[in-house]
């Protein structure tokens, strides 16, 4: 072996370990991922994290890769297929993701979204129950 092809094969291994570890900017990693829309005017299909589907009507849940950085979620009405966008901006650390089981993508009436990770089954965010109790109030009027 020359001295070239043993010197390169330490730094490959690494960065191949590096690679499966989910070290670097495009890190990738599997969770169980599904979305909870609060607007009860419509019902969500094609929740898309990244362009890739993810669960979400009727609770379904996938298998999906997240990655990390800015997320882009997309979402479609049952109703009309009109194409909804989230206009806030969410971005995931490697913190965010590490040693976690499940990603849940929150829809709001207004169009925002959270993006929640858990180790165990995922509970309501704060913002979505405030989101339930105006719909309660502005229904019982």
């Amino acid at each position: 072996m020359s001295l070239k092809k043993f010197l390169l094969l330490p730094i490959s291994l690494a960065f191949s370990a590096a690679g499966c570890a989910g070290i670097g900017p495009n890190a990738t990693y599997y969770m169980g991922t599904t979305s909870v829309n609060y607007n009860p005017s419509y019902n969500t299909y094609d929740v898309k994290l990244n362009n890739h589907i993810i669960g979400g009507a009727l609770g379904s849940m996938n298998t999906s890769p997240v990655i990390l950085g800015l997320q882009n979620v997309t979402w479609k009405d049952a109703k009309t297929g009109e194409l909804h966008t989230a206009k806030n901006q969410v971005f995931l650390k490697k913190n965010d993701v590490k040693d976690m089981k499940y990603l849940v993508v929150h829809l709001y009436p207004d169009d925002t979204i959270e993006i929640i990770t858990s180790l165990n089954w995922p509970n309501p965010t704060e913002k979505g129950l405030k989101w339930q109790e105006r719909i309660k109030k502005n229904g019982a009027k």
